[in-house]
């Protein structure tokens, strides 16, 4: 498996290494250490994502910004609004804690979906690949995901898109911002709709406002964010992809907001205090609409609230120039309540639990000549799930000119959901439960070439997944969730990049996975979704991508990639008990480009013609057993701002 990736590195240079951007990087990555560090310091394998090339290519959806970079592959089951999952490095789909500018976006657990996030006013997007529960706690268990909302960098700045195309979609965005002396402020606006890709109920609705706005008095820096969305989706289909219902339609708000307040008390001290806010409301609603639903005369609501709140307070000492001890404590509550009501059961089954986690942690960072360094220890005390401890600790070295060495090792931990540990409707939940956990190491070898102009990179991992939590049916009094099953994963990266001419950029990347169930726990037969010795679902066992991106010419920008994904096993649940399937390989083609309109003074210069082309090939394929996805989507519209 490994030889056919190797096979690829020649073909391009690739796109995003470990430790390197997908175009001109800042000169410094924040998640991987909770600091702001050289690109060329950290021990992590990194990915940022300029949000200026996000914007030239004509992405706004954060699924469709991830499917590229190494180590991760989707499952999208639609069209734009559909459930859209995320395995990073071969995990659970729920291994994952995303932040938009430090708040978590996952519900207690871990699960999140993709499908209501997009890239309105965004800065950046930093991907740390590897175990980060040192720094985040529970979810951080195959990696974290970072957006950053942007700031306001001129006296006054002022932009608008418009785009219009296939299936109905819509999109229209616009920011305002301003800096001054003393701070800057931006809001932004956006509205993202569409048609959906079946004959009916498909529809998709998403409507986003940001603000962000920070200020520097002296010593003392604050920042504070907001993020408002509310979304809605029309789904025709059952749980098996059918297409039989014209009436079922979920919704979702979402509100998030950040403060955080640094002072530097002298050159080597500084002081950090975080405060975040998540607030989710849901609801399902699929009223009876005749013989059409599968299950006769069928009807379902559901609602439910999510509450996160979260305190964070740490010092940073510099005792030397390149090197940094962290040393914090966090406070973080959680609440989850939800109602629903079906045609089986007329009475209303409410649910609603909430639970609170202590935690101090230790970070050491720093250079020190060729080697650089970060070793680190957690320490979580929840009242419902207990104690749990988790370390890690990475080194890179420079042996000789333009190369580094890395290696890696840690341990991470995922919280069980709320239904497992409290569920009293339909199931009953186990308060005894333990957080599923994680063993993993990686190592690498990066090299830069021609003068830093191509990078190249490989990098070998290795996760074990232990204590993973399933369900069984005891009696109707005992606990249906328990500790029971184990998983592996282990890989490879290939990573190049590099300009072969002026304004003429070259990316490549391959990742070839294995999984493994190590223990199906409670489940067997060939309809189980864990099968021990067999594949975990959807992750495909090789991945690829290539792309290049021109800027020869002062008013055009062009962006193109190339993605081609492996066979995943999957089940189709169509029938009891499920049969096993193997979802074919596809390749997707994405283009995307603009034209400038801007004036030569400069005051319009940002004003642009934008297109662009996802899976412009029109590939027919599946991410999800028995859910088509789209097929050629075309998008045309233009931009207008100024920046002065």
């Amino acid at each position: 498996m490994y030889s056919v990736a190797l096979a690829v590195l020649p073909l391009a240079p690739v796109h995003a290494q470990a430790g390197r951007d997908t175009t001109r990087l800042p000169s410094v990555v924040v998640t991987a250490d909770r600091l702001p560090r050289p690109v060329a310091s950290t021990t992590s394998a990194v990915t940022i994502i300029d949000g200026a090339t996000l914007r030239a290519a004509g992405i706004t959806q954060l699924v469709d910004a991830l499917r590229t970079i190494p180590g991760i592959s989707v499952a999208r089951a639609g069209s734009n609004g559909a459930q859209s999952s995320l395995f990073l490095r071969g995990g659970e789909s729920d291994y994952v804690r995303l932040l938009v500018d430090g708040v978590p976006m996952n519900d207690p657990g871990g699960a999140i979906d993709l499908a209501a996030l997009t890239l309105d006013n965004v800065e950046r997007i930093e991907v740390v690949r590897g175990p980060a529960s040192v720094l985040y706690g529970s979810d951080a268990v195959t990696g974290v995901i970072q957006i950053f909302t942007r700031e306001a960098r001129a006296p006054r700045d002022a932009r608008i898109a418009l785009r219009a195309g296939t299936y109905g979609t819509r999109v229209a965005e616009g920011s305002v911002g301003a800096r001054g002396a003393h701070g800057g402020v931006t809001l932004g606006l956006a509205h993202h709709a569409g048609d959906g890709i079946l004959a009916f109920n498909n529809a998709y609705r998403n409507d986003v406002a940001t603000v962000r706005g920070d200020a520097t008095l002296g010593s003392v820096h604050s920042v504070l964010t907001m993020r408002h969305s509310e979304n809605a989706f029309e789904y025709p289909t059952d749980g098996a992809g059918q297409v039989v219902d014209r009436n079922a339609n979920r919704g979702e708000r979402r509100f998030s907001t950040s403060a955080e307040l640094s002072r530097s008390f002298g050159p080597r001290v500084e002081g950090i205090v975080t405060l975040s806010s998540l607030e989710l409301h849901g609801r399902t609603s699929d009223p009876s609409d005749g013989v059409g639903d599968t299950l006769g005369f069928f009807a379902y609501r559901s609602a439910g609230a999510v509450r996160r709140r979260g305190a964070d307070a740490r010092v940073v000492v510099r005792p030397g120039a390149s090197q940094a001890i962290s040393l914090g404590v966090e406070l973080a509550a959680e609440r989850q309540r939800s109602a629903d009501s079906s045609n089986y059961d007329v009475s209303l089954n409410r649910f609603g639990a909430s639970r609170i986690t202590r935690a101090a942690y230790a970070q050491w960072v720093g250079d020190m000549r060729r080697a650089s360094f970060t070793v680190g220890g957690r320490y979580d005390d929840n009242d419902v799930y207990g104690i749990f401890r988790t370390a890690r600790a990475g080194v890179a070295l420079r042996l000789w000119r333009g190369a580094r060495v890395r290696g890696a090792v840690g341990t991470s931990f995922k919280a069980p959901t709320f239904y497992e540990s409290f569920s009293t409707a339909f199931s009953v939940g186990n308060a005894a439960l333990t957080p599923e956990r994680s063993r993993a190491w990686e190592g690498a070898v990066e090299q830069s070439l021609a003068g830093n102009r191509v990078q190249l990179s490989a990098t070998v991992f290795d996760q074990r997944f232990r204590d993973l939590i399933q369900y069984t049916y005891v009696s109707p009094t005992a606990p249906n969730y328990f500790n029971v099953a184990a998983a592996s994963s282990r890989g490879l990266e290939l990573e190049a990049r590099g300009d072969v001419a002026r304004g003429v950029a070259l990316w490549a990347n391959a990742t070839a996975l294995r999984t493994r169930v190590d223990d199906s726990g409670f489940q067997s037969g060939s309809g189980a979704t864990f099968v021990r010795g067999g594949r975990l679902l959807r992750r495909p066992p090789l991945t690829v991508s290539a792309g290049a991106r021109l800027r020869r010419f002062s008013r055009s920008r062009f962006d193109v990639s190339v993605l081609r994904v492996g066979e995943r096993d999957d089940r189709d649940f169509s029938a009891y008990p499920a049969r096993a399937v193997t979802l074919d390989p596809y390749t997707r083609v994405d283009m995307g480009g603009e034209y400038s309109l801007g004036t030569s003074d400069g005051s319009w210069r940002s004003t642009a013609l934008t297109l662009r082309l996802e899976n412009a090939l029109g590939a027919r394929y599946q991410e999800v057993a028995n859910f088509d996805t789209p097929r050629r989507v075309i998008l045309a519209g233009i931009r207008i701002g100024t920046l002065r």
